[in-house]
């Protein structure tokens, strides 16, 4: 079974043949960057608010060196001159020339979509399929560029995802549609099976029809009604899925997540069991979560080292019997050496790691950024099981982490905060060489529920992290669905 994640550029781990061959993948879903124009950040959906949120990326793209370089590419290669006609077309659009570098350069833009399309192509299988999610800003250049690399004829549908949002403009049409282009390695030997993605007929269909559903075998064609006993034959337009509500537990607080039905719809009707989907931007991992449960193959790709640990613990937390060992994960330290390196080549990336595979759902702070964090690097959400009537209350734990030095004050501090924000727990990370330092100054104070007893101020080391330990917090995962129960009756809790 194929499971992987790997942090770092789509780009790179697209272009090599070791990792993804030539005809590998029956199907990819990509919902990159839209050129948006906006800076998304990670939040945390707690009441830690007012603490300025890490950014997880800024949809901006400029126009430098590394551009020229694609576009010298371009021309060069029969198959993609007329990719780079589109460039520069869309360059004297937008009246820039090579020499300007100006903000929010829509021809920047698209080359660096370009450039990662054109692997996806390879890789695809001849039967295989990818969808791109995109809304209105770029989607029609976004199509010229899909034509130049896959072919005008294998551009399958234009799907508009239509979903409800709060807010309407005063001056303006409600906005309330995504695009997803779909396209096909070959443009007619290729898999779909619509049945998975069949709706209901209308009432009136059913009433007038009844007598001719499902009474032989296929679909049936009385007129101009075509009838199924499964459901009519899915449209282009998605009505019946809808954004992830600010409350809902499938939100991870991460910035464009999609709801799992969107990818379960695209997965079930573009793919079998044991076919490999690939999602070279999956963010907080929705794609790799429904094909896991879909029991397909799968691999993710996200530039960022706190999704790659977000992930992992989403599917071990929905999955409960996968193990450390079944999911693998590139391009995040592996080893004391490689964390210690991370640490002193890039302060920010080494927290994101420590946060994402600590299990934090949101961090806060950029340390080239002026100002306090107030001592929160992240945040653990879990439940409080306590009370006569063993009712679940949600919990945070504040996580500080420490790629050097640990000094007393440092831990008296920790605790400062804890109490500052109201947070129940306090876990500060540091390599194990400075663990005492924290065992010598931090409080003694400790918390309790039905699970046990715990320590109000933790230390934990890089080592258990790299060992695949946890800190000590109750085991329940806050949540207010149904499965809370099942989940502590699991547990031997009640």
């Amino acid at each position: 079974m194929t499971r992987a994640i790997y942090a770092d550029d789509c780009l790179k781990v697209l272009n090599d043949q070791n990792i993804l061959p030539s005809g590998s993948v029956d199907l990819i879903y990509l919902d990159p960057p839209f050129n948006s124009k906006s800076t998304y950040n990670l939040p945390f959906k707690g009441k830690y608010k007012d603490i300025k949120p890490v950014q997880a990326f800024t949809d901006t793209w400029t126009w430098g060196s590394q551009q020229d370089e694609y576009l010298k590419e371009l021309e060069k290669g029969f198959s993609t001159e007329k990719l780079a006609d589109i460039i520069k077309l869309t360059q004297k659009l937008e009246k820039q020339t090579h020499s300007e570098r100006v903000v929010a350069s829509l021809s920047a833009y698209l080359i660096n979509m370009a450039v990662r399309l054109i692997p996806m192509r390879r890789i695809l299988k001849d039967t295989g399929s990818i969808y791109l999610h995109c809304d209105p800003t770029a989607s029609h250049y976004l199509k010229l560029v899909l034509d130049a690399i896959f072919g005008e004829k294998c551009f399958q549908n234009e799907i508009i995802w239509y979903y409800r949002g709060a807010g309407v403009p005063k001056n303006d049409f409600a906005r309330r549609h995504d695009v997803i282009f779909r396209y096909t390695r070959k443009a007619k030997s290729y898999y779909f099976d619509p049945n998975p993605a069949r709706q209901p007929y209308a009432t009136a269909t059913v009433e007038r029809f009844s007598h001719h559903i499902g009474n032989v075998r296929g679909e049936h064609n009385y007129g101009e009604q075509v009838l199924h006993p499964e459901g009519k034959h899915p449209d282009d337009v998605f009505t019946d899925i809808q954004p992830i509500a600010p409350s809902s537990k499938q939100r991870l607080g991460y910035p464009t997540q999609k709801p799992i039905e969107l990818l379960q719809r695209i997965i079930e009707v573009s793919s079998k069991e044991g076919d490999l989907v690939l999602d070279p931007f999956c963010g907080c991992g929705t794609t790799v979560h429904a094909a896991e449960a879909l029991k397909r193959n799968w691999i993710g790709i996200d530039i960022s080292n706190f999704s790659a640990g977000l992930i992992k613990e989403r599917l071990r937390q929905y999955f409960p019997a996968l193990s450390h060992d079944d999911i693998e994960i590139h391009g995040t330290p592996f080893d004391l050496a490689s964390a210690k390196a991370l640490a002193e080549k890039d302060k920010f990336e080494f927290e994101k790691w420590v946060c994402g595979a600590i299990g934090a759902h949101g961090m806060f702070h950029d340390p080239g950024d002026k100002g306090p964090d107030g001592g929160v690097d992240g945040v653990i959400e879990f439940g409080l099981f306590k009370g006569l009537e063993r009712k679940v209350s949600k919990a945070y734990a504040i996580v500080q982490v420490k790629g050097g030095k640990v000094t007393p004050d440092s831990v008296r501090a920790l605790g400062d905060t804890v109490r500052k924000f109201g947070a129940t727990a306090g876990i500060l990370v540091c390599f194990n060489k400075y663990i005492r330092t924290v065992e010598n100054n931090r409080n003694r104070e400790k918390f309790k529920d039905l699970t046990g007893t715990y320590q109000v101020i933790q230390g934990f080391t890089i080592e258990q992290l790299l060992n695949n330990e946890k800190p000590k917090l109750p085991p329940l995962t806050f949540r207010k669905d149904a499965r809370m129960k099942g989940d502590l009756l699991g547990q031997g809790v009640i």
